[in-house]
């Protein structure tokens, strides 16, 4: 069949089955960095909330430090 072809008849078929195979290869990419992305941005956000937490201690822990409560004075 494709012998019998023109060579100006099959060059959009080889076109079109190189698009596809670019199409999948990107939609499969894509997936794959988005997944990346997901589990960079999970990370991340796992990251910063215990930066945060611990931020958050210290500091109390310092305030604590500077103004000690009344009830923990010597007496």
């Amino acid at each position: 069949m494709i012998a019998d072809m023109d060579w100006l008849t099959t060059f959009p078929l080889v076109i079109g089955a190189i698009g596809n195979i670019g199409a999948g290869t990107l939609g499969a990419l894509a997936e794959r960095l988005l997944t990346i992305l997901l589990a960079v941005l999970i990370i991340g956000g796992v990251g910063v909330f215990a930066v945060t937490a611990f931020t958050w201690l210290w500091i109390k822990r310092w305030i604590g430090e500077q103004h000690p409560s009344p009830s923990a004075a010597p007496h």
